[in-house]
């Protein structure tokens, strides 16, 4: 009987641990032309047994006085409504309440910026695919455009370099359309990987840090519930 029992337990531990060392996978596709913006998340963990697929609104430029536009269509999402598009518009006020969100959420959470250069530094980029192609109509100004996007990706991929695990050579491409006409589209390809055991253990400290300040919970809370809050002066 013992036997029995010891055999069990050392297969329940296998288990766990197999489950641990297995990797939260992801996988964000971002295209871009012209008028048709598109945005995909998939989430895959568990060896691949779980799969999540999460569609991000596609932005628009309205212009500066009526600000972003933005469009999503819920019917892969996770979260599905009534509607199965959803629509707004992103406008100074609505930047200004994130913003202020952000700040509730750094004030109710010790060292939150160390929390994520830490879970940040565990995740492993496995593959980074970024094509531009830009034409603003002027050969001059397109080979100019070229050059500043050149710089801008380079920037923008070292920035992350210092955050994350690159495992890949990134592959980064800006293509001048020498047309005489306003064009631009671009597509982004990236996967990236952390091990479930750290992505528990990491919501495990962001759960202790926030209870280490007082009131860290309901700050929390207040937010994600979306419940109106007075602004400080």
């Amino acid at each position: 009987m013992w036997k029995w029992i010891g055999i069990a337990i050392i297969v329940v531990l296998l288990l766990v641990l197999a489950v641990l060392l297995s990797r939260i996978r992801l996988k964000l596709d971002i295209a871009k032309h012209d008028n048709d913006d598109r945005a995909h998340l998939e989430i895959r963990f568990l060896y691949g047994w779980i799969k999540i697929n999460y569609d991000i609104p596609a932005i628009l430029l309205a212009g500066l006085q009526k600000g972003l536009l933005y469009r999503l269509d819920r019917n892969k999402n996770i979260h599905k409504t009534d509607a199965t598009i959803d629509s707004g518009t992103i406008d100074k006020e609505k930047i200004k309440r994130f913003i202020h969100d952000v700040r509730i959420l750094l004030k109710g959470t010790r060292s939150f910026r160390r929390w994520i250069r830490h879970t940040l530094a565990h995740v492993t980029m496995s593959k980074m695919e970024w094509s531009t192609n830009i034409s603003l109509a002027d050969a001059a100004y397109t080979a100019t455009s070229t050059g500043i996007l050149w710089g801008l990706k380079t920037s923008l991929i070292g920035f992350a370099s210092s955050f994350v695990r690159m495992n890949c050579t990134p592959k980064l491409f800006v293509v001048p359309y020498w047309v005489d006409r306003l064009r631009f589209t671009t597509t982004l390809t990236c996967e990236a990987s952390i091990s479930l055991g750290y992505g528990i253990y990491s919501m495990l400290m962001l759960a202790y840090r926030i209870w280490r300040v007082p009131g860290g919970a309901e700050a929390w809370k207040r937010v994600f519930s979306k419940k109106p809050v007075k602004h400080e002066e």
